[in-house]
């Protein structure tokens, strides 16, 4: 048994000293025979334990009630100073619990929305948002038609074979 081992057996040994001596599987207690280290662990630790025995809670002091009182009464009395305080008071404080998860929930969905309208994934009017990124690839083919429809119209005015009921740009019907 090592050193970490033995460690998860620390509380048990604290909290019962019986186990220590008799309860412990006995690599345990063998461990603690042998480890110098453990065995003064072990001891320290006990010791720290008796000292938390002899600890008393101290007393709060004879007017701590009094004082206290006043001060939750200064609170209440300063939250009472407006209608916005009473308001709030009544809605969130006053015990109403029940309306806390509603008023999380509109502040959650407002917020939602605001962030959607202003990153344009929600138009108001219903149509799409003017401002939709077109992927390279659609834009290149775009581009690449609008330079054949050109080299087409500057091909007619090259060619004077072509006659003006086929309507290109720059046949002359005269």
């Amino acid at each position: 048994m090592n050193c970490d081992t033995f460690q998860a057996f620390l509380p048990d040994m604290l909290l019962d000293p019986a186990c220590a001596a008799v309860e412990a599987p006995p690599e345990v207690r063998k461990h603690l025979a042998e480890c110098a280290g453990c065995r003064e662990n072990l001891r320290q630790l006990q010791a720290t334990m008796q000292l938390l025995d002899t600890w008393e809670v101290p007393e709060p002091s004879p007017y701590f009630d009094t004082r206290m009182a006043a001060r939750l009464r200064e609170e209440k009395s300063a939250q009472s100073t407006g209608w916005l305080a009473g308001i709030r008071a009544r809605l969130l404080l006053a015990g109403s619990s029940a309306l806390r998860p509603v008023l999380a929930a509109a502040l959650a969905l407002v917020v939602i929305v605001g962030v959607a309208s202003f990153e344009g994934h929600v138009s108001l009017n219903g149509t799409a948002p003017a401002h939709q990124t077109v992927s390279a690839t659609v834009n290149d083919l775009e581009l690449l038609d609008r330079n054949a429809q050109t080299l087409e119209e500057l091909a007619a005015f090259d060619n004077p074979d072509i006659t003006a009921g086929q309507g290109t740009i720059g046949s002359n019907p005269d």
